[in-house]
């Protein structure tokens, strides 16, 4: 009787410790797998600002020699474009509370009246030293003109999302090829409706125009933000590249 309860004893505390050894080596792992992910974001920032950069080498600097050649080490396997570095980035400034609204609405109001040699070198200049929310940055640049650059599935999913009156008036005076990648992605009588109701308004104010585009291109924006269109990097206006 004895010797079975010291069996129970010694199987019990085998359970116990095993458990105890399982939580110890589960929590060690995720401490240490924290501080590789530390590093390794430590090291997407280092990448961004530039290793070489002033305020990398005093980061750096201030570091214990541990840390520094991890850091240095895991910096290795970036770049500065990668979608990893960029994502992290983002986070942080996003984490921040930092916005840039007022900033990218300078840029949209302002860029295309600065000149095209202005525009196509600032633009370049930015993409490259801060290749950070360039989908906010596609937006500021996307005109209502490069909606003709759209393939005719994106087409057809912004006709059916905006009124045809609003389409109509967004449509006065833009070009050729824009009012008839509308027209060939409707029904010939909505394409010919589409078409009385533009000359059925006559002139427009500049402003009633630019208005109606706008509420077009944030259709444009939100079927982008919800998946269900994609506008093509290299698409979103010749200032890109």
């Amino acid at each position: 009787m004895k010797k079975t309860i010291i069996n129970e004893e010694l199987k019990a505390q085998n359970l116990v410790e095993n458990a105890m050894g399982d939580i110890t080596r589960a929590t060690r792992k995720v401490l240490l797998d924290y501080i590789l992910g530390y590093y390794i974001n430590f090291a997407k920032v280092i990448v961004f600002l530039g290793i070489d950069s002033p305020e990398s080498e005093e980061i750096l600097a201030s570091l214990d020699n541990k840390t520094r050649l991890s850091v240095k080490s895991a910096v290795q396997n970036f770049n500065k474009k990668d979608t990893a570095v960029v994502s992290e980035v983002e986070h942080i400034l996003n984490s921040s509370g930092m916005h840039f609204e007022n900033d990218y609405q300078i840029i949209k109001d302002n860029l295309l009246l600065a000149g095209h040699d202005f525009a196509k070198k600032v633009l370049k200049n930015f993409r490259t030293e801060t290749p950070i929310f360039q989908k906010e940055l596609n937006q500021c640049i996307f005109d209502f003109e490069d909606i003709r650059k759209l393939d005719d599935s994106a087409i057809q999913k912004i006709i059916r999302n905006t009124d045809q009156v609003l389409l109509a008036k967004a449509l006065k005076g833009t070009s050729k090829k824009l009012q008839e990648k509308f027209s060939r992605n409707m029904p010939s009588r909505e394409a010919s409706m589409l078409k009385e109701d533009m000359e059925w308004m006559g002139p427009l104010y500049a402003a009633d125009v630019k208005a109606a585009q706008a509420h077009i291109l944030k259709t444009v924006f939100q079927l982008e933000e919800n998946g269900d269109i994609v506008i093509p990097e290299g698409n979103v206006s010749d200032l890109i590249y």
